[in-house]
């Protein structure tokens, strides 16, 4: 007996799943996407659970109901639990920045950056069984469509204790990760191609990006479908599908489902739609670790190639993912409240030249479902 196609799974009419893309999608976005027949998602990675008071969980219960459904995917970021950076990090960041990125008379700013983790685990949670216990049954009373994982994948027990009430995806960026995913007990894969925008996904050789084999979605997709056969788990590619026949290509080649986030961002309901409704069309992508501390893909500007000229550090001398993103953030926003340069980071897939301007989400899901049955 096979399995049931992802679309009866989900009780959604296209099988087009939006990106979760923490910073970026709103639950305007999430709900605009499941009104057009898709799957709308909403990022968790800014909500730390691991807190003892409920703030965490009470932000959750309103972006659930602002989403206006529970038939959504509650993404969380699962890596590695990370130590505070050491003096001589801290140190490189200042220096990184300050050496011909920021103006002299905003180099007082630098120095008053705290450093704090700005994204917590999933891993971290399940440290502690009471937290992890409380989060579950909180996601149980949800039911969400999707429960999905990036950047690593938690225990086997907290997988089984989620499929009982949902499904559970990961992302997957090589074969080695999909067939890890598959064997763990996965529902679904994201395969995230290289042309995809923001975090790069890569978690088996978290620690050696230079070990990337930089596969496209297409070469991925097929690599994943040939090992892993029809009815192992859902395959859903992602990356570079901004319009209805890229769509239809990777459906039309047994895709389970698309993921697709690039394409929405420069709608009213993104929240960098004021920058992304302003592109020429001309800008180009390019993957730097650098801003956040983990590879993600973002537009090139003036700010990224002086920050990427200026470094003469490696990865592992500069503070960690979680604080470096946390402190690169706090100095945004300083900049931004005294007068200082923009220091944006735009995340965007290497199709951000095709994103149709001047339309709502809605609209997108609309132009990316014709021709599908």
């Amino acid at each position: 007996m096979s399995r049931p196609s992802l679309l009866k799974k989900l009780n959604v009419k296209y099988p087009i799943l939006q990106s979760p893309m923490a910073g970026v999608s709103t639950p305007e976005m999430a709900k605009a996407v499941t009104a057009g027949g898709g799957l709308g998602a909403l990022p968790l990675a800014p909500l730390d659970f691991t807190r003892d008071d409920s703030t965490s969980f009470d932000k959750l219960d309103k972006l659930v109901a602002s989403a206006g459904t529970n038939a959504v995917n509650l993404n969380f970021f699962c890596h590695e639990i990370e130590l505070a950076p050491g003096q001589l990090q801290v140190e490189n960041w200042k220096t990184l920045y300050n050496d011909g990125v920021i103006d002299t008379k905003f180099k007082n700013v630098i120095d008053t950056i705290k450093f704090s983790n700005g994204n917590v685990s999933f891993k971290e949670v399940e440290e502690d069984q009471k937290k992890l216990e409380k989060l579950i049954e909180k996601l149980k009373s949800i039911k969400p469509a999707i429960i999905s994982f990036h950047f690593g994948i938690p225990s086997n027990n907290t997988i089984d204790e989620l499929r009982k009430f949902s499904l559970v995806f990961g992302t997957a960026t090589s074969l080695k990760e999909a067939l890890h995913l598959s064997k763990n007990g996965f529902d679904g894969i994201i395969l995230q191609g290289i042309e995809a925008g923001g975090h790069r996904g890569q978690f088996l050789d978290s620690f050696q990006p230079h070990l990337d084999e930089d596969l496209s979605t297409q070469a991925l997709f097929h690599k994943v479908k040939q090992n892993l056969g029809n009815d192992a788990v859902y395959i859903v590619p992602a990356g570079g599908i901004t319009t209805a026949n890229s769509v239809k290509h990777y459906l039309d080649h047994g895709a389970d489902a698309v993921q697709i986030g690039t394409a929405f961002l420069a709608t009213p309901e993104s929240a960098t739609s004021k920058f992304y409704s302003k592109l020429l069309g001309q800008e180009s992508t390019v993957m730097t670790a650098l801003i956040s501390g983990k590879p993600a893909r973002c537009i090139r500007t003036p700010f990224i190639d002086d920050i990427v000229k200026s470094n003469r550090f490696e990865l592992l001398e500069l503070p960690p993912y979680g604080y470096a993103y946390d402190a690169y953030k706090k100095l945004k926003g300083e900049l931004s409240s005294n007068g200082g340069p923009d220091i944006g980071f735009y995340l965007a897939g290497q199709n951000q030249f095709q994103i149709s301007k001047d339309k709502l989400t809605l609209e997108i899901m609309n132009e990316l479902t014709s021709g599908l049955s």
